[in-house]
């Protein structure tokens, strides 16, 4: 892309900006640090700076809470840590950051690709922007899992079945829906075979294959046998869901929960129990947008979408609104909406509102609004 290098020089310098407005709104909260490192924030850098044993005690959840927490963020603010001499929180805040306008340009890259029409610089001016995008600067698994989801998918463009499937192992270490790239790589894995069917190499087709469905799950595999090998539970990270308030009831019932919930009022009061139906009404947006995008023939962005909103569904109405707004598919189709305004004044009104808003929602962060959670 001949506009990557100019792309890239904008997108750490809107990067670098605001984080600087979240440290200069942060001061009267105790600084960037305390203020921005909330909820499961805390999680990760305790597992970064300690390990998964650490936890034995946590507050009143119980024995080793934090196996629900995949390892590979906590291990890269770990290596971050060590290499920069920073503090934990800064670490993480580095790394996320990093990893954000990573993703930011292998998105710009999957758009050129597949929505050779889009704008990408306003693409770079919402993803920045967009209010609750600033979960990709906080020292969470969104920056990460979004850009080893890119990475994976471009790979797959070009037909790197290797490649695809090693970013794929890196998503099923990072967090449980890292498993949706699976169903993906095999799809691809037959269609290569398919095409080769007629082919005197066929069965050197077979073998080229074999090795990328072997890689691919690797990341989940490794640390279950880690769980085993330390407690003797390879499902460690699902069973300890309970302790977490997270139960199967499949997703209809939490959505029908959500909805008669009817507990709107709950949004008045930041930091009291959170909305079920603000939760659910993220979920019905977020299906809404994956059918949309199966409507328009993108199966594979439908199928991780819904499919990253519906495995958490199954247990849970919490934290859907973050996992909806950070999808990357999510944030394609809602720039591919705003794509009609045109115009210089339009565009920085725009990016205005956005920033304005972006604003007012990580003051609602650093107050630990649950409905951000």
């Amino acid at each position: 892309m001949p506009r990557l290098r100019s792309l890239a020089l904008v997108t750490t310098a809107l990067v670098l900006a605001r984080v600087a407005v979240y440290a200069w709104i942060a001061v009267p909260f105790g600084g960037l640090t305390d203020a921005i490192c909330q909820y499961d924030c805390g999680w990760y850098i305790r597992l970064a700076t300690e390990g998964y044993l650490s936890d034995s005690q946590w507050d009143t959840l119980g024995p080793v809470p934090n196996w629900a927490f995949f390892p590979l963020y906590p291990l890269l603010v770990r290596a971050t840590a060590a290499l920069t001499r920073l503090p934990g929180e800064l670490a993480g805040m580095l790394i996320a950051n990093l990893l954000f306008i990573g993703f930011v340009l292998a998105g710009a890259v999957y758009l050129r690709r597949t929505r050779p029409n889009l704008d990408p610089m306003l693409w770079v001016l919402f993803a920045v922007l967009f209010p609750l995008g600033f979960t990709f600067s906080v020292p969470y698994t969104e920056s990460l899992f979004a850009l080893l989801t890119m990475l994976a998918l471009l790979a797959l463009q070009q037909n790197r079945l290797l490649p695809a499937a090693l970013f794929t192992a890196l998503l099923c270490a990072t967090r449980p829906t890292g498993v949706l790239m699976i169903p993906i790589i095999l799809a691809a894995c037959a269609t290569t075979l398919w095409r080769a069917r007629h082919r005197p190499d066929r069965l050197h087709t077979l073998g080229q294959v074999l090795l990328p469905l072997a890689v691919a799950p690797l990341g989940l595999s490794v640390y279950m046998l880690y769980q085993y090998a330390t407690i003797g539970d390879a499902l460690a990270f699902s069973h300890v869901q309970l302790l977490w308030g997270r139960q199967w009831h499949g997703p209809l019932h939490w959505l029908i929960t959500g909805i008669t919930a009817w507990d709107w009022g709950n949004m008045l009061h930041p930091n009291g129990f959170p909305s079920k139906t603000y939760d659910s009404a993220w979920a019905l947006l977020g299906l809404g947008v994956a059918g949309w995008l199966a409507w328009r023939r993108r199966f594979a962005e439908a199928f991780l979408l819904a499919g990253t909103i519906l495995l958490p569904l199954s247990t849970a109405l919490h934290s859907l609104p973050r996992f909806v707004a950070t999808s990357p598919f999510f944030l394609f189709a809602c720039c591919e909406a705003l794509a009609p305004i045109t115009g210089t004044r339009w565009r920085m009104a725009l990016a205005g509102s956005l920033g304005l808003a972006q604003g007012l929602v990580i003051i609602g962060w650093y107050i630990a609004s649950n409905a951000l959670y």
